[in-house]
């Protein structure tokens, strides 16, 4: 399971590397369209502004996923030995909760913005609003998958083969 979370994040990544690279793509051709051949193009700020949701959405897994993330580090790091493990393994289990209630309140989104659609580019809403869904499951993969290897180190640790860290 944890190879399988590292390879779809490498693909996450690679996917959010394209969409900003699309969406730069299009900011500057608005910028050229607009300023210099005065004949701005109205759907690229739009498409953009979609891009820009997504990227936000599926950063917030590769940041889980890197473990590079604000947090208090001052009482987990005075915690060691097996406790601090336990003590992740706590935080990982409450934001499987966090993801399930994210997911719940995102899909009743999704499905009462069924029928609308962005002026100008004709793209459904939920096609934005399922952003939320994707970083939901996306959050969820990962966390599981760090909570299996929080536990793997736990039964390492508890074997005598693993120091505090």
């Amino acid at each position: 399971m944890i190879k399988a979370t590292k390879k779809l994040m490498q693909f996450v990544e690679l996917l959010v590397t394209v969409m900003f690279a699309v969406s730069v793509i299009l900011v500057v051709a608005q910028v050229i369209w607009r300023y210099l051949l005065n004949d701005p193009i109205t759907w690229t700020n739009q498409i953009s502004r979609a891009l820009f949701c997504w990227m936000t959405y599926l950063g917030i897994p590769i940041l889980f996923n890197r473990n590079i993330l604000m947090s208090f580090d001052l009482v987990q790091d005075s915690i060691k030995g097996a406790a601090n493990i336990w003590l992740k393994i706590a935080f990982r289990v409450l934001g499987l909760f966090f993801c399930i209630c994210w997911f719940i309140f995102g899909l009743e989104l999704c499905v009462k913005s069924v029928g609308l659609v962005f002026p100008g580019i004709a793209i459904p809403k939920n096609a934005l609003y399922g952003a939320q869904i994707v970083c939901c499951v996306l959050l969820f993969v990962v966390q599981v998958s760090q909570i299996f290897e929080l536990l793997g180190r736990l039964k390492e640790f508890g074997n005598g083969k693993e120091t505090d860290k």
